[in-house]
Order: C-alpha cells, then structure tokens, then sequence
C-alpha cells in the first residue's frame, strides 16, 4: 500500500506453524492478527485529538483516489426495448458503433434477437437507471471523452439508434445495420479504419426519419384554432425550433388524434412536439407524439401528419405565440437561440439526391478569412432538392449562397459545404452540407482549376505565398 510501512517479524519455524495452526481454528492468520494488533496499538498509544487528524486526512485521501479512478472510467450505455418495456446497462469494457453492430449481427444470426440475448453479449454489462442512463447519454453530446458509445436498440420495432457527438441520435433498421456489419468485417485482415469506412459508406442514405420511426394517426377531424396551447419555452434542435404543446382538453385529444394515445388515469403522459424548419421556412408535415406510462419505463412513438390547411393555421399561431411570449418573430428567435447556444451549423441531410459535382462552378474572387480560401459556388443545381431546403418556392423570397471551403492548415477541401439561407426577411441562416470523401476529391480538382485560371498558381502555391505572409506580418518589420 502506498505511504505505508511494513514491519518484519521473526519467529521460529515450529512455533509459527504451532501458532498459525491455532489461529487457523478461530478463523484468522497471523498475519491478520498482528495486522488487527497494530491498529489497536495505535489507537491506544496515539493521542485522541491526533487519531482523528490522521483518520480524517486517510478517509479524504481514499475518497479523492475513488474519484479519480471514477473519472479515469469509460462507459458504454445502452437502452434495450422488448414487449414496449425498456431496461437500461453500463459496461466499464466500452464499445462503439462497429463493435455494437457486429454483437447485433450475431445476436440475430443465432435467431434469438431478444433484449436478453443482447444483453448477454454485453461484456460486463450491469444494470443502470433510466436516470443514469441519461446522464451519461448527456455527457456523450458534450464530448467528455468518458462515454464511448450510447446505444439504444428497439426490438419491437427492429431499430437501432446511436449518439453522434455532433449530430444527437441517429436511428437505422436492424437489418441495414447487420448487412453493414457483416460488409465491414467480410475481410479478415482488414485494418480497423477501413473497417469503420465500409461501415459507414454501407449505412449512408440509409438513417431513418422522424416520420419513419413513430406510428402514424389517422385523423378524426382536422386541427382548428385553439385545439393546441404552449406549454413549454421554445427549444432550438438543429435547424428546427421545437414547442411543445398540449391539447385544450381530453375531448380535443381524443376527435384529432384517436383513442391510440388516450392516457391511463394515473402514471401516464402525453407529448406532442410542433417544430418550425428555419431552412424551409415552414412548420414541419408532422407533429411527434410520445405517450409515457410507468415513470418513462415504456413509451410509444406516434405521428400525426398535418395537411397544408393544418400547416398554415400552425404556422399563424406559432407566430403570435412568440410575438406574444417573446416579442419577436419566429426567424428572429430562432436567430437569438442560435446566437445564445454557439452551435456548430446544423446539416442539411434532408434532400432527395445528392449534389453532382460535375454540375458545381465557382464565381467571383477566391477570398481569404480566417484560415480558410473560400469559394463562391453559385446555385444552378436544384438547391431544393439536394439541401432540403425551399427556396425555390413561388411563397418566399428567399435565395442561398453556397461555398466551398479550402483549409489552409490541411491542404483540402472542408467535409462541408457552407449554406447561407437569406431569408426575405432580412434573416441569415448558416447550414452546413456534408460531403463524402469522394465529393471532396473532386471538389479540390475544381478549387485546383479555378485558382491556375484567377491567381496563376496551384492552390499548394498559393497556399504557401499566403502562410509566407501571414509568418511575416506575425514577425513584424525588421530592423
């Protein structure tokens, strides 16, 4: 033990067998009971007011080597759902997507694709609180470096969601998950990066949807004014601005959206989100629904999809509720929020096609800001359909300006495209639009041309006469 002293002792052969043998029958050794008699020496020799001294700082000391310890741990946390019931686990052996994935696949290889099977596979798993759960689900988002993976797998519904660090929960179906799982470790000796690229080139296009995961409700009559009341402060989630809301009563609960989400009396809940999408610059098709029972330990996932009648009575409320709340419009509180929070921009991953870079030009001068050349990429692509935006609409007056980004300290392309949304209200919205590594391969072709034909150079040239400067302004004039 460390700050400790040990104590040698000597004993003839004969008489420590003798006296070993008789302690062995009281259930001690002596190596215990002389270790039991020195404390108890201590404590009779040493003064009382020291003893507490001493004790307090070796209990301080122990506690302060548990935290450390604690804080040197790395989780993997997992929520399991079967029969509409959820039990939580932790394992201190963390795993990620890959690993999660493949112990999916083997679980549903073996036809036994049970939360108990899974569990099993879960190398020193135990079991944690829904509210522990989510406490280290907290600290995955803001990147710790504790916290290797939050999982949730579903097994009524067959779908498996995972945290990103920058993006929040990403849902995908079982199937596409083992099939990406099995393409990933088809190879034997295939390196863990390439692994991990063949993971996630086999998932792309393939994340389920808000509308995919809940259960749709049919209408039994159409939303009216006042049918739904604020309840909660808006929420920035992305590019959306969720509200939550309740229903002005149980009879309007029950003639718009059906006996499906009817509350229990007691121990269950109901939660409807409506969220505006700044980049659409419209209330989103749907609303989300969330029914609780049992203190959160089951829970069902519902959609109503809102005709455009529907979508405009929102739209018109929405907007009195924050002039009335907040005094502001929509597009200016969304901006507020979004100011407030720091936040990276949010993606536009909600398009029907990718964009084709054969179709993509540069216009105008290469400008220099903040460690980045950027590119002016004007919009003769369908901005609506690759970005998920709605621009192109005859009800705004709305228009994006697109740039490509060069990163003077890599020597590539960005992994995003930068998407500014002007809004006719004066409003400026910044997105970003992920790109592929193959996207970025022939982005830096282009970045490539377009300098030799502005600035005479090849970008790694005109990288350097731009580092060369900036070293010399930070030396200053020589004397």
């Amino acid at each position: 033990m460390g700050n400790s002293y040990s104590a040698e002792v000597w004993l003839d052969e004969r008489r420590w067998d003798a006296l070993e043998a008789a302690l062995e029958e009281q259930g001690t050794n002596i190596e215990k009971y002389l270790q039991d008699y020195l404390v108890d020496l201590y404590r009779e020799m040493v003064p009382a007011d020291q003893v507490r001294e001493i004790e307090s700082c070796i209990k301080q000391e122990r506690q302060e080597e548990l935290r450390e310890a604690e804080a040197r741990k790395v989780f993997s946390v997992f929520r399991l759902w079967d029969g509409g019931k959820s039990r939580c686990l932790a394992t201190e052996y963390p795993k990620e997507f890959l690993d999660v994935a493949r112990l999916l696949r083997k679980c549903l290889q073996e036809g036994d694709g049970g939360t108990d099977a899974f569990a099993r596979k879960i190398y020193g798993g135990y079991e944690i609180s829904l509210e522990r759960f989510n406490e280290l689900t907290q600290e995955r988002l803001e990147n710790t470096g504790r916290i290797a993976g939050v999982f949730e797998l579903d097994f009524d519904k067959k779908v498996f969601s995972a945290v990103h660090i920058l993006d929040g929960w990403k849902s995908y179906r079982f199937q596409d998950v083992s099939t990406a799982a099995y393409q990933a470790f088809r190879k034997e000796h295939s390196s863990q990066e390439e692994r991990w690229r063949k993971f996630v080139s086999r998932l792309e296009g393939k994340e389920l949807t808000d509308r995919d995961l809940g259960v749709p409700l049919k209408a039994l009559r159409d939303l009216q004014p006042g049918d739904l009341l604020f309840t909660e402060p808006a929420n920035r989630m992305g590019r959306l601005l969720d509200f939550q809301v309740d229903c002005s009563s149980d009879t309007v609960q029950m003639e718009v959206f059906g006996p499906e989400v009817k509350c229990a009396k007691t121990g269950s809940w109901l939660d409807i989100y409506v969220s505006y999408d700044v980049a659409r610059q419209e209330v989103r098709d749907h609303l989300d629904l969330t029914l609780h029972r049992k203190d959160g330990a089951w829970e069902k996932s519902f959609t109503y999809v809102l005709s455009p009648s529907e979508r405009e009575l929102l739209r018109t409320e929405l907007e009195e509720h924050c002039q009335k709340q907040y005094r502001k419009t929509l597009n200016d509180l969304y901006a507020e929020r979004y100011r407030q929070e720091a936040g990276t921009p949010p993606k536009l991953d909600g398009g029907s096609q990718r964009l084709d870079l054969r179709q993509v030009s540069f216009e105008g001068d290469i400008s220099e800001y903040d460690g980045t050349l950027s590119f002016y990429m004007p919009v003769t692509f369908d901005p609506d359909a690759v970005f998920g935006t709605n621009v192109t609409s005859d009800s705004n007056g709305d228009w994006l300006n697109v740039y490509a980004n060069y990163d003077l300290e890599t020597g590539g392309p960005e992994q995003s495209l930068t998407v500014v949304l002007v809004c006719g209200d004066g409003n400026e919205f910044e997105f970003s639009y992920p790109l592929t590594a193959s996207d970025r391969e022939q982005l830096r072709e282009k970045m490539e041309g377009y300098c030799q034909s502005q600035a005479g150079m090849s970008l790694d040239n005109y990288r350097q006469e731009l580092c060369s400067e900036e070293s010399s302004m930070e030396q200053g004039p020589q004397m």
